[in-house]
């Protein structure tokens, strides 16, 4: 099979950024039967395989019975470049991990129990050098009535690796074990759904094939919408007022966040929505959460309090029209104040304005501070004809410390695509992103013929720029156009399937 990804992924907000990014899988081998994989924790996320050299998936139902079963070998984590390779500073350290390859296993098994229930059980295996991880769960989902959903996932691990410990601000290798849970409960009325979900996970929970924002936390949230009847002679067609209230703790008993989030939703005719929202949110920072714990001996992560709070509050407009086959547009905007900056920097172009950045010495321990937001996210569409689509999108996130006055980020993205479908099963894409934070400029051309899942054929062009951008060995600006790589391939992969 390709293992390749053909499409590069969306553009989005990297600036001030605590967790990590949630990226779509795209590859072909991968996307083929991921539903059986899919549990309300995401304890399998496939990107994780980054570049394997070998993968096997077998996936199918017998009556009641579903399961699951996959294998792989990645060489990323034992992959380095030359340079590292040959620097005598780097060498030592990475010589253990040098073209080793991860071992990756997944295994799950589904059983439906009556017409809309089922209970399965999942277990993924990670192995590298220093690094194992096992996880087993148990989970279900059932069908109370005709008005209500239950449904839970229950998860163990068990890591052998290095954990950071913020007392001695430093990694130990030891054993940890961790535990995890969601649950969900909804009961949906002709005009009223109420809707209660929760998760959490410890702080040694690792899911090492999987996806995890963050541990130590235990996050719940009620969600309570009315829906008004739909009146299709009607200019407002139809509308919907809900709230949501979360609480996220973690397993000390600190309130970490909180926020209560009225909205209302509009639907007009021409397939066209408006939807206002407000918010009030509390926010604790400890910085234990971000390196070192302060001692008598040892200065914190911090600089100044070691924990920090803010309520901040805001509102977001989101719009959208499709009066024709032809145009549809959309804008989301959200303004937001006293909301956290914190302190991370954001690249050469925007250094550190923290007052203990500003006050001499880039290098000094962060300084969270608030902030006002602006968010913006617009797109249009075009499609003059069934074969041919144009569509351009355009993000913005911007935040003003208010102790400084300086701007901590402005970032800018800008992605244009054009799709032509020849046939049912042929295409050609072409596709232009600009981000203005990373000054990078790149641009795709992707042929492909798909004649059903898992079976495609692939030819493309990518090229990667830099637009006055910043040099990676000297820091210092270079102005104009200059090419870092680019990249001519042919892909391809066949879907052989058997039943059983």
């Amino acid at each position: 099979p390709d293992f390749a990804q053909v499409e590069a992924d969306q553009l989005v907000v990297t600036a001030n950024q605590r967790f990590p990014i949630f990226f779509e899988e795209k590859r072909p081998f991968f996307l083929e039967g991921v539903e059986i994989f899919q549990t309300p924790v995401r304890v399998v996320h496939t990107r994780t395989i980054v570049d394997p050299d070998w993968a096997l998936k077998l996936a199918g139902k017998r009556g009641r019975n579903s399961f699951g079963l996959l294998v792989a070998s990645d060489k990323a984590p034992g992959n380095f470049s030359d340079v590292e390779r040959e620097d005598p500073a780097i060498r030592p350290q990475i010589e253990r991990f040098l073209d080793r390859n991860a071992r990756v296993g997944v295994l799950r098994l589904k059983r439906d129990v009556g017409s809309q229930s089922s209970v399965g059980l999942i277990a993924t295996s990670y192995d590298f050098v220093e690094r194992h991880n096992r996880l087993f769960g148990v989970d279900g989902r059932f069908t109370l009535g005709q008005q209500t959903v239950l449904g839970f996932q229950l998860l163990g691990t068990t890591s052998r690796r290095f954990f950071y410990d913020p007392d001695l601000d430093g990694s130990t290798y030891r054993t940890g074990n961790g535990f995890g849970y969601s649950a969900q409960l909804q009961r949906t009325g002709r005009r009223v759904v109420l809707t209660l979900v929760g998760e959490g996970r410890t702080p040694d929970y690792r899911a090492d094939v999987g996806f995890t924002t963050q541990t130590n936390v235990n996050d719940w949230s009620l969600v309570a919408r009315y829906n008004s009847e739909p009146r299709t002679d009607s200019k407002l067609i139809s509308w919907s007022v809900l709230n949501t209230t979360r609480a996220q703790f973690d397993w000390q008993g600190r309130m970490k966040y909180a926020y209560v989030y009225p909205r209302v939703l509009m639907n007009f005719k021409r397939q066209t929505y408006l939807n206002l929202y407000a918010y009030k949110d509390y926010l604790r920072l400890l910085e234990e959460e971000f390196g070192a714990r302060r001692s008598a001996a040892r200065p914190g992560a911090f600089a100044g309090d070691a924990g920090r709070r803010t309520i901040y509050h805001g509102f977001t407009f989101e719009a959208g029209t499709t009066p024709s086959k032809k145009y549809s547009a959309s804008i989301v905007v959200d303004r937001a104040w006293k909301n956290y900056d914190y302190d991370f920097g954001a690249g050469p172009r925007f250094p550190r304005v923290s007052p203990a950045a500003l006050a001499g010495d880039p290098t000094a321990p962060l300084d969270p501070g608030t902030g006002d937001t602006l968010d913006i996210n617009a797109s249009l569409a075009w499609q003059p004809t069934d074969a041919l689509r144009l569509s351009l999108n355009h993000v913005r996130s911007r935040l003003v410390r208010d102790d400084t006055g300086r701007v901590a980020y402005d970032q800018k993205l800008y992605s244009l695509k054009t799709t032509y479908q020849f046939t049912r099963f042929t295409f050609a894409r072409a596709r232009a992103d600009y981000d203005t934070l990373r000054s990078n400029v790149s641009g795709q051309f992707l042929f492909g013929w798909t004649p059903n899942p898992g079976t495609a054929l692939y030819a493309g062009y990518n090229d990667d720029l830099s637009l006055n951008g910043f040099s990676p060995f000297t820091g210092r600006p270079e102005g104009g156009l200059r090419r870092n790589g680019r990249t001519f391939f042919v892909k391809m992969s066949y879907l052989w399937r058997r039943g059983l």
